[in-house]
């Protein structure tokens, strides 16, 4: 976990000053993944992040191999291991260029391992743009971590949910969190983490206790554009690390193998959420006007948009990549006509 930084303290009071919630349950859902095959999980949503990625100090190298990481009886299990050779390995997915989100209500249902000590668990998100623009700049959302190093400390690794938002604060990296300790083990059920994202604020839940809040309604004054623009998720269980504050193999203690459970990741539109990505299943790529018809309409807001990130319009990013170019227009003139 990151330390506030100056500016971080700063902000704080502003950040943390926004009106109440709505309920996820006046939304209305527009994306679930409810892990109902057998097998890897569908390529078609998540990628897997492989090998040694080289942050935070963790110890484990992702693999997509199914005893890392494996769909079956309706769940998603990542499962940390110690190897026959003294390395961990776990899993880690993304939905980046397929699956990506702005604004919205996003809920999955999680239960974590027995996480002391050494093991951490994530739901998050970062920028669909990171490729170009990298972090901090491409902004991220922790909806879920667990395993900090100071909830260790006081015995209470398995209760307490910590959710940060990382960005760029004027060419430096700017980040704002807050914690919540539960009475429950969770480790011992499932339970529902939420994210709440609209225009004016980002809120988390767990069971629909707040965990933390943060005011982006003034995106200036705060360098927060990264928050009102495309994320993608991300779920993974990583071994040791800056965070739980455990860089020495030997100071794993953690249970292992270890599974990391998610039942189902829900998107819920709460009046502002903008879906894309190449994973949905779009009847009429390049329906730009909604209008029903692939047409010279489209094709006009395209052409106006080449070669842009097309946030102003994210339909004409039409596969999701973080650019307006020739592959979007072949998808839009080869679904040219009435949309069936």
């Amino acid at each position: 976990m990151k330390h506030l930084e100056r500016h971080d303290r700063l902000l704080l009071a502003a950040l943390s000053c926004v009106a109440a919630s709505t309920a996820a349950g006046q939304d209305t859902l527009i994306w679930s993944e409810e892990f109902d095959g057998t097998g890897a999980p569908d390529p078609a949503i998540w990628t897997h992040d492989l090998g040694d990625l080289g942050v935070n100090n963790e110890l484990q190298i992702y693999t997509d191999a199914l005893q890392n990481v494996r769909v079956g009886d309706g769940k998603l299990a990542i499962h940390a291991r110690r190897e026959a050779d003294g390395r961990f390995t776990s899993g880690r997915i993304r939905s980046e260029g397929k699956i990506m989100f702005q604004y919205g209500t996003v809920e999955a249902r999680i239960r974590i391992p027995d996480l002391a000590d050494g093991l951490w668990p994530a739901f998050w998100t970062l920028g669909n743009d990171i490729a170009s623009v990298g972090w901090p700049a491409c902004g991220e959302i922790d909806i879920l971590e667990m395993g900090g190093g100071d909830a260790l400390a006081s015995g209470e690794a398995n209760r307490r949910v910590y959710s940060t938002a990382h960005w760029d604060f004027e060419g430096g990296h700017a980040s704002y969190g807050q914690q919540r300790t539960t009475t429950e083990d969770l480790s011992e059920a499932f339970h529902v983490f939420r994210l709440e994202w609209t225009p004016n604020a980002i809120r988390t839940f767990v069971d629909d206790r707040q965990v933390w809040v943060m005011d982006i309604s003034n995106r200036d004054a705060m360098s927060g554009h990264e928050f009102h623009a495309p994320h993608f998720l991300i779920i993974n269980l990583a071994v040791g690390g800056v965070f739980p504050g455990i860089t020495d193999p030997k100071g794993i203690t953690a249970t292992l193998p270890a599974a990391y459970l998610v039942d189902y990741v829900r998107i819920y539109d709460n009046g502002h959420t903008i879906l894309s990505g190449s994973g949905l299943e779009i009847e009429c790529p390049g329906d730009i006007t909604s209008d029903g018809e692939v047409d010279a309409a489209d094709l006009g807001i395209l052409l106006a948009l080449w070669n842009t990130d097309g946030k102003s319009r994210p339909e004409a990013d039409v596969d999701g990549d973080g650019i307006v170019d020739a592959s979007d227009l072949g998808l839009l003139l080869g679904a040219w006509g009435t949309c069936r």
